[in-house]
């Protein structure tokens, strides 16, 4: 139950994002796709869910070509928690989601109470159970996200792709979210593939990791071997160090000293002393 990205030529009109991008994710994995804004993350998803088709290349899972499939074959294998998600209409949460079992259900048929049972099992487990009869439009865009979540849990597929879904949560929910799916890739044997921005939830929970940069991945592989300083300070900016703590585990931090008498700031007669910056390892700079 690989995933399979072939040499993936893509973009919007005459505007081309990616050039010549190629992965393969196996099954029971977590690969990670980082790289900083604009770098592509974004359409290559869109690629792999069959959004955008490619100008060349092909995006197989399982072996089938993606973009040979109906949406109903597409969404049986493949669920999105996408960067946002808006509706017109005053669905519920739990409305939300049990929409997602349109691809198993036969039609004009109505949802079990079953089905009904294992949507509030899913929000019990998100920490959002209290959502479940809310109007989805009302909610903040973290709980958006954790709904969108249970959707794409409940949609029940064997790929799973995320897309920044940690962009609007606190840091609890954002280990919780990461948590659950090394739960599910353990229990269930599914592949995901997630975008992210914080290389230390990459650190953490990631078992492979591809760094993109300006449409192209400029390296893949085990994320102990792919994360160091090399590569992160290519695709991800010079500001950023990685440290190890007393325990053993590396973790990324900021570099370097904060930048004095910033134009943003109102002008005063007397000069504001620099400030310290400690790193992980307790160094000062």
């Amino acid at each position: 139950m690989s995933l399979h990205i072939e040499n993936i030529h893509a973009g919007y009109g005459k505007a081309n994002v990616l050039d010549d991008v190629s992965l393969q994710v196996n099954q029971g994995c977590i690969c990670a796709l980082m790289g900083r804004n604009g770098s592509g993350k974004t359409t290559l998803m869109r690629c792999i869910n069959a959004v955008l088709k490619p100008a060349r290349g092909r995006v197989t899972a399982m072996g089938q070509d993606i973009t040979r499939l109906s949406r109903l074959e597409i969404a049986r294998l493949v669920s999105i928690v996408p960067q946002s998600s808006d509706t017109a209409f005053p669905f519920s949460c739990m409305e939300m989601i049990l929409m997602s079992c349109a691809n198993r259900i036969k039609a004009w048929s109505a949802p079990s109470s079953r089905e009904h049972a294992r949507v509030r099992l899913i929000l019990e487990e998100l920490e959002i159970g209290h959502l479940a009869d809310r109007p989805f439009n009302h909610l903040s865009g973290g709980e958006k996200q954790l709904v969108m979540l249970a959707r794409a849990l409940f949609q029940d597929t064997p790929f799973m792709l995320l897309d920044e879904p940690n962009a609007h949560l606190d840091f609890a929910h954002q280990h919780t979210i990461m948590e659950l799916m090394r739960g599910v890739v353990k229990k269930r044997g599914v592949t995901v593939l997630i975008t992210l921005h914080d290389p230390n939830l990459v650190l953490y929970y990631c078992d492979r990791v591809a760094m993109m940069k300006m449409g192209r991945i400029v390296t893949e592989g085990p994320t102990e071997d792919v994360m160091n300083d090399r590569v992160l300070r290519e695709v991800l900016g010079n500001g950023i160090q990685m440290e190890v703590t007393r325990k053993g585990r590396r973790v990324v931090t900021p570099m370097g000293r904060v930048t004095k008498n910033i134009s943003l700031l109102p002008d005063t007669d007397e000069e504001s002393e620099p400030c310290d910056v400690r790193t992980a390892n307790g160094t000062v700079s």
